[in-house]
């Protein structure tokens, strides 16, 4: 019998968490955080417990309740009963948004992780930098453990510092079939604001299955999206997992509108250029590179932007350009002491102010400061999120413009920020800004152009807020409930 239980993307944008269960094979498509569910409960200052974040999340319904799949150390400490063995065979990974790949950090070492190359640079990227609290994702450091003394008389607690422990990375090739237990894979390379982005076809028992994970057709590598359609149809599918983010939006604007209306702002213009724009989103940053050189300036970017680049390019993504480019430069915020850029101090002492991870970039000839800026501000578009506003005050930009190339807020939390961020752009006259975006989602006629073209059987809508606006298609269309079991 085979069977899908859907544990996230149930009447929500992302989460993905599916289990696919045939013939004795366990395989998760994603595992990733409930964003609207999380946020309801926890923020970036108030996280969940480590001490207990398995037991908690499940309390919530955030972790699905399955046995055998969460990391031993943590069960043990927690006092969770985890004895079964190979609780599953492995997880597919579509791309590393969070919403797909966020809640990774929790599960056993040794279950095997399929993913694209790019997505294991940037799975690397967020294990390298530690961004947020439960963001190993290659790797896993041990906790909750007592290690010996070296004097060998009492024991101590197992830190980081103590080393790590590789997770099950397997990296696929696009197009050629792998075998997970005793189903058969074929991944393809689609379209999406994050490099990588992957959808499947499954052979199983009773027929083929297609997940589409988050796809777009609008975007510099559409080609990928149209030729993976034209894949899943010759597969004649019995079932489809289909995501439908922006399903009630008409058309798209494509990446190079982006680059067409950003060029429009900046050319002429005499000030510092400020975009905003979702950090890993290497089209973006392209866009904004392609723009900066355009107009005789220099892109800046930020440390773990700068490790994506390099990242990517290790393993063989093309197109991008490296953190040594020409016409980039790597933005060093003062932290700490502030000692970044002042005289009178050595290179140890600056050091000081930075993890680990942003010290190897430190003394590349291609680090700028604040103060470096705000001399030439003509010279440069500047990468700047929510979370380096408060560099403001040291650039002091004179006539310059923000460009906001993400998405509208969609929560209160998101709408709070936003506040925040008019709040500095009304300071430093830079309001309104320029509201420049692209989606990494595809409209609603192109989703229902994919599905006819592929004609699934059965089809299973997920990662919308409207799933209803499915059921006027021609074939059988499940509205799926969380947790349930479906019998295929």
């Amino acid at each position: 019998m085979v069977s899908l239980t859907f544990y996230g993307g149930v009447k929500e944008i992302g989460g993905n968490k599916i289990l696919l269960e045939d013939k004795g094979t366990k395989l998760f498509l994603d595992f990733g955080m409930n964003f609207n569910e999380h946020s309801k409960y926890f923020t970036e200052y108030m996280p969940p417990r480590k001490s207990s974040c398995i037991s908690d999340l499940m309390s919530l319904g955030l972790l699905p309740n399955v046995k055998g799949i969460y990391r031993r150390d943590y069960c043990k400490h927690m006092g969770i009963d985890d004895q079964v063995e190979n609780g599953i065979d492995g997880v597919l990974i579509t791309h590393a948004h969070m919403d797909h790949v966020g809640y990774i950090h929790f599960l056993r070492k040794d279950i095997p992780i399929y993913v694209s190359p790019e997505t294991k640079a940037i799975m690397d990227m967020f294990t390298e930098t530690g961004a947020g609290g439960f963001s190993e994702f290659s790797e896993v450091k041990p906790s909750f453990e007592m290690i010996p003394l070296k004097t060998k008389e009492g024991v101590r607690r197992r830190t980081s510092r103590d080393g790590t422990e590789k997770r099950e990375i397997r990296v696929f090739e696009f197009g050629k079939p792998f075998k997970v237990g005793s189903l058969e894979v074929t991944a393809y390379r689609v379209d999406h604001s994050l490099p990588g982005a992957t959808a499947f076809v499954i052979n199983t028992s009773k027929g083929n299955l297609v997940y589409t994970g988050d796809l777009r057709f609008h975007g510099r590598h559409s080609q990928w999206s149209h030729d993976f359609v034209d894949a899943a149809a010759n597969f004649e599918p019995e079932f489809m997992i289909t995501e439908g983010t922006r399903i009630t939006q008409k058309e798209a604007r494509t990446e190079e509108y982006v680059q067409t209306e950003s060029g429009k702002v900046i050319k002429d213009k005499k000030g510092l250029v400020i975009a905003n724009f979702p950090i890993r989103d290497s089209e973006r940053l392209l866009t904004f590179y392609n723009t900066a050189v355009e107009n005789n300036r220099k892109l800046i970017i930020e440390v773990r932007q700068a490790i994506m680049l390099d990242l990517l390019s290790k393993y063989g993504a093309n197109g991008l350009p490296t953190s040594d480019d020409k016409n980039i430069m790597i933005f060093y915020p003062k932290k700490s002491w502030g000692l970044v850029g002042r005289e009178g101090f050595t290179n140890e002492q600056v050091q000081q102010d930075y993890s680990t991870w942003e010290k190897s970039y430190l003394g590349c000839k291609n680090v700028i400061t604040a103060e470096e800026i705000a001399k030439n501000q003509d010279k440069y578009v500047m990468f700047m999120n929510y979370f380096q506003l408060n560099n403001l005050l040291d650039i002091k930009p004179k006539n310059a413009v923000h460009i906001r190339s993400i998405c509208e807020p969609f929560n209160e939390s998101m709408e709070l920020d936003q506040e925040r961020i008019d709040n500095w752009l009304k300071l430093f006259k830079m309001y309104p800004e320029h509201k420049i975006h692209s989606s990494g989602h595809a409209s609603g006629p192109a989703i229902f152009d994919m599905i006819e073209t592929i004609k699934p059987k059965s089809l299973f809508p997920i990662h919308t807020e409207l799933p209803g606006k499915f059921r006027h298609l021609s074939m059988k269309v499940k509205m799926v409930k969380q947790g349930t079991v479906y019998n295929l």
